[in-house]
């Protein structure tokens, strides 16, 4: 983990005892999904499918009618580490060389809080990123991704319902896109009640459809906006930083899986000296986990976009 010292340059003292970070919005969709734990290989995704036709008039003796089709599909979880290298040594040029312990050849020499603090960031950035290849993710993508994302299997599959010819969205244009992919839901997702459905798009699309509600009603944005959920036609609408940002998906939630080993071990991390003679001054932020991303009817989800 390469430091840039910016902080030389600018000499606070002690009393400027305080970090921050430019963190983007890392977004958490895949919390909403179906979650399956304790996966170390791959798993098996059942679904069941009733054919129509099989009421009939009652009888003494009914016989065997209509049909069900059981389909499968299995979920491949990637493995994933992370081996951060840091140096005690970058840190004593900085203010925060007054927090460390007095002596050049202490062991644990960094500032109180420190670790913790880089710890989160790392949850932090390691949180994005799978946002990110929940969506985009592509094994074949230059450069490569570890694991395949949503879309690419909703490109692949023939069952998903595609909106024909989507646009670049805008604020001009974004209420008439999502009209367009509300009427191409399937009856079999219309008939589940609204609030099992959700509409993933990018934070820049939901920006836009904001702005473009501010421009209808002006009046309602003068209240306190922390209390207005996004939503349209009756659907919730979830921000999802690891989408296009003129992709939107339409899904029930439970038809989305998200598959790990353990739902804590992307967050979860441990903090190593090096053993090597020498090296003492470094120091590794080390963890590992696994995911995968599946879903269990194509039928019912809508894909407008897909690619950047």
């Amino acid at each position: 983990m390469a430091n840039v010292n910016d902080l030389s340059t600018t000499w606070t003292g002690i009393d400027a005892d305080g970090w921050y970070s430019k963190i983007v919005l890392t977004g958490d969709s895949k919390a909403t999904f179906t979650q399956m734990a304790n996966v170390k290989d791959k798993i098996k995704l059942a679904s069941l499918e009733l054919g129509t036709g099989f009421l009939q008039a009652d009888a003494c003796e009914v016989s065997e009618s209509g049909s069900h089709t059981i389909d499968d599909k299995t979920v491949s979880v990637c493995d994933i580490a992370f081996n951060i290298p840091v140096c005690s040594k970058d840190y004593e040029s900085m203010y925060l060389s007054e927090t460390m312990r007095p002596g050049s050849n202490v062991d644990e020499n960094f500032p109180a809080g420190l670790v913790d603090y880089i710890k989160a960031q790392i949850g932090e950035k390691v949180n994005a990123e799978i946002e990110r290849i929940t969506w985009q993710g592509s094994t074949t993508a230059s450069p490569p991704d570890l694991c395949d994302g949503l879309l690419k299997k909703f490109i692949a599959d023939n069952e998903v319902v595609d909106v024909a010819s989507p646009l670049t969205l805008s604020e001009s244009n974004i209420i008439a896109q999502l009209i367009r992919v509300v009427n191409a839901i399937p009856k079999t997702l219309k008939n589940k009640p609204k609030n099992m459905v959700a509409i993933y798009m990018s934070t820049v699309a939901a920006r836009y459809y904001e702005l473009a509600n501010y421009a209808a009603t002006p009046a309602l944005y003068a209240y306190d906006t922390a209390t207005i959920k996004l939503q349209f036609a009756g659907y919730q609408i979830i921000e999802t930083t690891g989408l296009y940002d003129s992709t939107i998906v339409v899904a029930d939630p439970k038809n989305l899986v998200y598959a790990t080993d353990l739902a804590t071990d992307e967050k979860s991390l441990t903090f190593k000296q090096n053993p090597n003679p020498g090296k003492e001054k470094k120091y590794n932020f080390i963890g590992a986990f696994k995911i995968g991303f599946e879903y269990y009817k194509g039928s019912e989800i809508v894909l407008y976009g897909g690619t950047a």
